[in-house]
C-alpha cells in the first residue's frame, strides 16, 4: 500500500534537504501510517524504516519529517540486519560487502570542489566522490542543519568487493594515498583525509557554561614554583593531547616524595651514612612509575570526584584509586609507546567511527582534571 498524498508530503520534504531525485533513484514498495519500504535502484537493496517505533518528541511533526526523523542507527539496523550504521558518517552493506563513509580533507576540496577519484587495491574498488542517493537518503538529517551546503560540497569513499572484517585496512589505505598523491597545492597545517562525522552547525566548538565558571581561587596568583607543568598544560589545552597532560601530572612523581626525600637527608645529616642515603635515594627513583602514579592520586586533593567521572562513563569498575591508577596507565601506555598492555601488544591507531566503544575522549578529560588539580596543589609557593 503507498499512501500518495503522503508520498508526495514526503519527496518535498527530501527536496527541502537537497534530494530532489528520489523518485528516480528509489521504488517504494510501501509507504502509509506505519511503515516505510523501498528499493535503491542501482543496489538492489531493498530497507524497512518502522517509524512508529521511534520514541514521539514533545513538538509535534509532519508524518514525512517523522518518517525522516526515523533513518537513526537503532530504528534501521532493527529493521535490517544486514545493514551496519555508523552515525553521521557511513554504512556498510554486508551482504554486498559496500560501504561507504564520509570522507573529510578540508584543504583538497577547498581547493578542488569537484574532486573525484578512484582506483583499485587488489580486487577491491575504491570510488571517492559526492554522496550516493542511497546515503543521501540515509543520512537526509545533514540537509536539515542550518550550515549545510550541498550534497556535492561533500566526498565520501566508496568501497566494493572487500572482506568485510578487513574494511579498517582499506581505509587506512585509502587515506595514505589521498594523502599521498592527491594533496592540494596549499594545505592548512594539521588538516589530512580522516573519516570522521558529520559536524552539524555549532559542532567542533565547546561550550564554557558560565553557570559552572570556577570561583576564582587566588592561590593561582601565587609565585609559581614549577614552569614545566603549567607549560604542558597550556600545549595540551591548544592541541587537546592527552599526553600533555599526562606529562604535567608526571612531573609530580618525585615532588610528590618530597617528605621521604626530607627524611633520607636528615638521617644522613645524622649517621653520615652515604650508602645508605644513595641506596635509599636510588630505591626512590628506580619505583615503577605506576606506583609512583598510585602514590601521587592517592595524595592528591579532590581526586575522588575525578575517579567517579571515570567510572560513571566506564573506564572503571569501582572507585579503588589503586584499580583507576592502574587503569590510567595501561591507558598512557597505549599512547605513549603505541602499547595495549606491557606485553608489548602494539595497539595500532583506529578509525575512531568504527571503534564506538573507544574511550580516548573519556580518558582525555580525566587526564585534564587531574593536571588540573595537581598544578593547585604542588605548583604554587
Amino acid at each position: 500500500m503507498i499512501n500518495e498524498l503522503l508520498l508526495t508530503e514526503l519527496e518535498k520534504e527530501l527536496e527541502r534537504r537537497y534530494i530532489p531525485d528520489f523518485g528516480d533513484d528509489f521504488i517504494v514498495l510501501r509507504l502509509d501510517g506505519e511503515r516505510f519500504v523501498f528499493t535503491h535502484k542501482k543496489s538492489g537493496t531493498t530497507l524497512k524504516i518502522n517509524y512508529l517505533r521511534q520514541d514521539k518528541a514533545r513538538v509535534a511533526f509532519s508524518a514525512s519529517r517523522e518518517i525522516l526523523y526515523s533513518f537513526n542507527k537503532k530504528s534501521i539496523e532493527h529493521e535490517n540486519k544486514f545493514i551496519e550504521i555508523h552515525e553521521d558518517c557511513g554504512f556498510v552493506l554486508k551482504r554486498n560487502c559496500y560501504a561507504e563513509l564520509l570522507l573529510t580533507y578540508d584543504s583538497l576540496f577547498y581547493e578542488h570542489p569537484g574532486y573525484y577519484d578512484n582506483f583499485d587495491i587488489g580486487e577491491c574498488e575504491v570510488e571517492i566522490s559526492e554522496p550516493s542517493s542511497l546515503y543521501k537518503l540515509l543520512f537526509n538529517s545533514f540537509g536539515d542543519d542550518k550550515s549545510f551546503i550541498s550534497w556535492n560540497t561533500l566526498k565520501t569513499i566508496k568501497i566494493t568487493n572487500f572482506p568485510i572484517d578487513k574494511l579498517e585496512n582499506y581505509l587506512q589505505q585509502v587515506l595514505f594515498i589521498v594523502a599521498k598523491y592527491d594533496a592540494p597545492e596549499f594545505e592548512r597545517i594539521g588538516d589530512y583525509p580522516s573519516i570522521i562525522p558529520y559536524q552539524y552547525h555549532g559542532e567542533g566548538m565547546m561550550w564554557n557554561d558560565p553557570g559552572e565558571r570556577e570561583d576564582f581561587d587566588g592561590i593561582f596568583t601565587e609565585p609559581l614554583k614549577y614552569l614545566e607543568p603549567i607549560a604542558f598544560f597550556n600545549r595540551a589545552r591548544k592541541v587537546n593531547d592527552p599526553m600533555y597532560y599526562y606529562r604535567a601530572i608526571e612531573f609530580f612523581f618525585i615532588i610528590n616524595k618530597k617528605s621521604n626525600i626530607k627524611q633520607s637527608v636528615e638521617t644522613y645529616n645524622e649517621s653520615q651514612d652515604m650508602d645508605k642515603l644513595i641506596k635509599e635515594l636510588t630505591n626512590l627513583y628506580s619505583t615503577k612509575e605506576v606506583e609512583l602514579l598510585k602514590n601521587l592520586l592517592s595524595n592528591l586533593n579532590g581526586v575522588e570526584e575525578v575517579i567517579q567521572y571515570a567510572k560513571n562513563n566506564g573506564l572503571v569498575d569501582n572507585t579503588d584509586i589503586s584499580a583507576f591508577s592502574t587503569s590510567l596507565y595501561i591507558f598512557r601506555n597505549s599512547i605513549v609507546h603505541g602499547k595495549g598492555d606491557t606485553k608489548f601488544t602494539l595497539n595500532i591507531p583506529t578509525i575512531e567511527v568504527l571503534h564506538p566503544e573507544a574511550k580516548e575522549l573519556y580518558w582525555t578529560e580525566v587526564l585534564k582534571s587531574l593536571a588540573d588539580l595537581v598544578i593547585k596543589q604542588f605548583c604554587f609557593e
